[in-house]
């Protein structure tokens, strides 16, 4: 057994399921091995030893690097998110199903449930009226926009078969991350290949329903190199509606990668990564309240 202040992950995801807590995420070690891991505790402060869930195929049109890690319930089985690196040198995310939430997970198609001409992560599953959808960013290194200066991330949808194994139509944008009010103006900069560049980031885009019927999306951007939690708000209460951006930030000390759930009390929690500081990041759950769609950390 370990504490969570040993465990050193990033994008962290947990799962709630009869008397377990799952936790799942993204370790520079696992993504050399090729393989996913999940973490399992009763009280979510005294965790198992990792055990492997998902290791990408021999024969995968993806090459490494795993990412964000999301387990989902989806008609009565468990479903895999992860983003992975494509031997075309674009990432997207596979999707995986299993029985159980601890594995093992199996892909249920050869080919990303994203785009595979655009350089996609962070996938997770919204499901309206009972049609699925992928929630993703699409992120550098090919959304460059000229007027911008910079690379420029977008929150994006696309609709999914019942069976999540292809696409729908086409994608669609839900917003843009340089017009978000906490990081329009306020790209971060990096250095690659001695080249200075901006870029403007869009991670980690989680969809909630609300009781009152509206819908919430939690996401990081990084303005100016500081990672946080932001949020936005549909009222209408559906995906493709007009979606809202609050100007305070849910969580603005370099912590971000956000999800909700709740626990075995009923009490609503906010899962993310801190601090945004390799290699000292641990999974940090938060008392939340939702009030109005508008996501506030509990004091």
């Amino acid at each position: 057994m370990r504490k969570t202040s040993d465990i050193r992950i990033r994008d962290p995801f947990i799962v709630a399921e009869k008397d377990t807590y799952y936790l799942y995420g993204t370790s520079d070690i696992w993504e050399t091995e090729r393989s996913i891991y999940v973490y399992k505790s009763t009280d979510m402060e005294n965790w198992s030893d990792p055990s492997p869930i998902f290791t990408i195929p021999d024969d995968s049109w993806a090459v490494g690097e795993l990412w964000a890690p999301e387990v989902h319930r989806y008609n009565g089985k468990f479903y895999l998110f992860v983003s992975i690196l494509g031997k075309n040198g674009m990432r997207g995310v596979q999707i995986a199903v299993s029985e159980t939430p601890d594995g093992v997970f199996e892909c249920i198609v050869n080919h990303p449930a994203t785009p595979s001409y655009q350089s996609c992560i962070d996938g997770t599953l919204y499901v309206e009226d009972g049609t699925p959808y992928i929630v993703y960013s699409h992120d550098w290194p090919d959304n460059y926009v000229e007027e911008a200066g910079a690379f420029v991330g977008q929150i994006a949808a696309v609709e999914l078969t019942p069976d999540l194994c292809e696409m729908v139509g086409e994608p669609f944008l839900l917003f843009n991350s340089n017009k978000a009010p906490l990081s329009a103006g306020r790209p971060t900069r990096h250095t690659r290949g001695g080249v200075r560049m901006y870029r403007y980031g869009s991670d980690a885009p989680f969809v909630m329903k609300n009781d009152d019927g509206s819908l919430t999306l939690l996401w990081s951007p990084i303005p100016e190199g500081t990672y946080i939690v932001a949020s936005a708000v549909c009222k209408s209460g559906k995906i493709k509606g007009e979606w809202v951006h609050q100007t305070e930030a849910v969580f603005g000390d370099n912590g971000g990668h956000p999800m909700i759930f709740d626990d075995f009390d009923g009490k609503k929690k906010m899962c993310l990564h801190y601090p945004e500081k390799p290699p000292m990041e641990r999974a940090l759950v938060l008392d939340i309240e939702v009030e109005e769609g508008i996501v506030k950390v509990k004091e």
